[in-house]
Formats: structure tokens, sequence, C-alpha cells
């Protein structure tokens, strides 16, 4: 056995201590302060496929942090999902008592849009919120009217029920007859349906271009017999018979028609359809325009009253939807 001279001995020994010291000292990784963490807000609203105010107030739940401190916000709100393109963002939004709220500023544009929030404290960043949704609602509502829904189209999202097709910048297009758009809304006796059509040519793509509108009750049978079917029709000479424009309404089972002949088709404009339908003294109306012209009207004695309201872009159950039509700026209003 080799044996050090003492004064080597206590060399050695004193590296050892102060590598262990180090050693020591490397364990906690932030020279010895307390990383602290941060929960995740929660969406208190607004967050739904009703039409909120303009500008709408932004509502988390406050975050938790670690250390008992308070912690401030940044909020975000984008025309998409994965916050690719974001149109309004904030930070050091100062943290409420149990909820802390946001208000932008006022939207120049209807549509869907989308938003998330997360809390900072101590230098350190949380975790992004769940994502939200909130609609800006189109114009044209006057006195004694409620939206019930608007959906832009345009946004690449859609709050209706989405059976094919392709949502592109210029609003959802049909590619096949079956492609079609379905909305639940509460029942609608009196009020109207509005969107705008592009892609609109005097002839269809075939001859099972036919359907651009549709209501019925999903409770009261199938859609070709169903008690409370509606629907508007566009169709062409040779192979069809005129009237080329048409409505059916049917209430409570009864049927009425009425038609007209406009054929001179544009596919680059956007024509805007309004189906309206409610009261008129002692009997009921219901009304097409055009453009803000009125080109059919009908009475109907017994009360539109369905117990589950369907209102459908394309029918799907037909199977005849107008292929290269493309729907934007879908309303619904109740009055």
């Amino acid at each position: 056995m080799i044996s050090l001279p003492l004064r080597q001995t206590i060399l050695a020994a004193t590296v050892v201590l102060s590598a262990l010291a180090l050693i020591h000292c490397g364990d906690s990784g932030d020279g010895g302060n307390v990383t602290i963490t941060i929960t995740t807000p929660g969406i208190v609203g607004p967050n739904g496929a009703t039409p909120t105010d303009n500008p709408p107030t932004l509502t988390v739940t406050n975050v938790t942090v670690s250390d008992g401190s308070g912690a401030t916000y940044t909020f975000q709100i984008a025309t998409d999902q994965v916050f690719a393109n974001i149109l309004r963002q904030t930070s050091g939004v100062g943290q409420g008592s149990a909820q802390t709220t946001w208000t932008p500023d006022e939207f120049g544009n209807t549509g869907l849009y989308f938003w998330r929030a997360r809390g900072e404290a101590g230098g350190v960043v949380g975790p992004w919120s769940a994502v939200a949704q909130f609609i800006i609602g189109g114009g044209g509502v006057g006195p004694g009217e409620t939206q019930v829904l608007f959906d832009s189209l345009t946004g690449g999202m859609t709050i209706g029920e989405q059976h094919g097709g392709t949502l592109t910048p210029n609003g959802w297009r049909v590619n096949t007859n079956g492609d079609f758009l379905r909305y639940e809304v509460p029942t609608v006796e009196n009020g109207y349906a509005e969107w705008q059509n592009l892609g609109l040519t005097p002839r269809g793509a075939n001859d099972a271009s036919h359907m651009l509108f549709g209501m019925w009750d999903p409770s009261a049978g199938a859609y070709v017999r169903n008690a409370f079917r509606v629907h508007v029709q566009k169709l062409w000479s040779n192979p069809h018979n005129p009237p080329f424009i048409r409505l059916r309404w049917i209430s409570q089972g009864r049927e009425h028609d009425v038609g007209t002949n406009f054929t001179n088709w544009d596919a680059g404009h956007a024509y805007t359809w309004r189906v309206d339908w409610g009261p008129a003294g002692a009997t009921n109306i219901a009304r097409v325009f055009l453009d803000d012209i009125e080109i059919m009207q009908t009475q109907y004695n017994r009360p539109y009253s369905p117990r589950t309201h369907f209102i459908e872009l394309g029918i799907g159950e037909r199977g005849e939807s107008v292929i290269d039509a493309i729907y934007k700026n879908f309303l619904v209003v109740r009055r």
C-alpha cells in the first residue's frame, strides 16, 4: 500500500469536499430559487353559436399561482382555431377578484371568431386556456327582432352540422348533390332566414342541382312527407317546366306552391335571398326576396310551428343540392 504525505492527503480531501459542494449547489438548477407553477384559466364566455355583443367581453376564471401571488393575463382573438391569423391581442390585463375580463375594440366585420387566454406571474407564462368562439352577427335586424344565429361561412369554420362540401374563403361550396349544412334552431313561427349565394348559373351543373334551401321537422316524419316541409328550388328550361324558381310551403300538412321565372343568373354575383314568414292580419304569409325584391308570396292559414326546427342549405334527404353554389352570411331572425 502506498501512503500519501499528510499535506497531499489534506489537499485531496479539500478537492473532494469542494466537488461535493459544487454538485450540491447544482442540484437546484436555478441557484436555489423555487420555480412557480400556474394553472390553466377556465372559459366563462362567450362561447357558442348565438351572436354576441359587438364588442364582446371575454371572461375567464382566475388562475392559481403556486406561490400565492397574483397574475396578469394575455388574451388573443383569431379568425382560425390554430391562431395562425391573430386579429387582436393584449397582455398585462390585471386580475379580477374571481374572474378576469377583457373587452377588445368593436369589430367591423361580422363572422365567427376564436379566442383564448393565459396567466403570467413572476416571469413564468402559464398554459393557454381551451379555445372558445364567439359570433359577431350580421346586420339587418330591426326593432322587435332577435338574431337566432349567424354563420358567416367565410372563416374556414361553420356552426352548422356539415355534411360534405368545402369551406372556402368565399363561403361554403357545394361539391356534390348530397352536400348540405344543417342547423337546428329554436322554433321560429315568425321570422326569416337570409343568406347569399355565389356560383349560380342559368343551368345547373347537372339535372339534380335543384335545392337551395329547406326547412322541416324531423319529429314529424321523413322530409318528403313532412308536415312542416319548406324549400326554395332553382330550375331551368329543358328538361324542366316553368316556374323556374319555386317555393313550396307546407305548414301543419297543408301545402302551398308558388313560383317565378327568373333564369338570368350571373355566377360572379352574390345574390341575397330572404325567406320570410309569419302572421299577417287574420292569416299568415310566406315571402321570398331576391336582392331585396319580393319575387314570390303565398298565404297559409296554419302557423308554421315545428316541434324540432331544422333549417338546411342544400337538403340532405333529397340529394339535389346545387353543385358549385357557394353560401355565406347565413342569418336566422325571430320576431
